[in-house]
């Protein structure tokens, strides 16, 4: 009979540290939702179409986090004060410091011609230093990133390089 309730309660103390552990990782995680918009640009550009195929985070160790999203193409100038959600997932709670994102493809409509652009190694950074990108366990937070092609960075050699900034960062606080 001893042994029994010997056995009972060490299998209920599994259970309660088993059951401990699962709530505590769940609890470090938070959700991240990552959109962009877009500003004005001159009238002979009518489309920039972007394709992005995945997002990485950097957190305050340098310690990087993928947010996997389907190849996305979109064209950057229908975004102009809308925004365009890239996806939602959940990562580790934590401080970031920076976005990198992958643009595998980048065309332009300029003056009626379709031109392909070169991002310079294939990613775009966005460094978080005025805007800080907190994720709380268990919490939504969602960021959308103003992406303006600034035409002096669309140079003669079509390398694209926007000039990237956090419009927003809303959720717990």
């Amino acid at each position: 009979m001893r042994s029994t309730i010997t056995v009972a309660v060490l299998v209920l103390i599994v259970a309660a540290v088993a059951g401990a552990g699962y709530l505590l990782s769940n609890r470090s995680m938070g959700t991240l939702a990552v959109g962009v918009t877009d500003s004005p640009i001159p009238s002979n550009v009518t489309h920039i179409f972007l394709t992005i195929t995945n997002i990485v985070l950097q957190g305050e160790s340098n310690s990087t986090v993928t947010f996997a999203v389907n190849a996305t193409t979109f064209d950057l100038l229908k975004l102009n004060n809308i925004t365009k959600m890239l996806g939602s997932q959940s990562v580790p709670a934590g401080n970031y410091t920076m976005i990198r994102f992958n643009v595998t493809s980048a065309i332009a409509t300029i003056a009626g011609s379709n031109v392909t652009l070169n991002v310079p190694s294939g990613q775009v950074k966005v460094p978080l230093t005025t805007q800080k990108l907190v994720v709380k366990p268990g919490e939504k937070t969602t960021i959308v990133l103003d992406i303006t092609p600034v035409m002096t960075n669309v140079s003669a050699s079509y390398n694209l390089r926007p000039v990237v900034t956090v419009k927003s960062v809303s959720g717990p606080s």
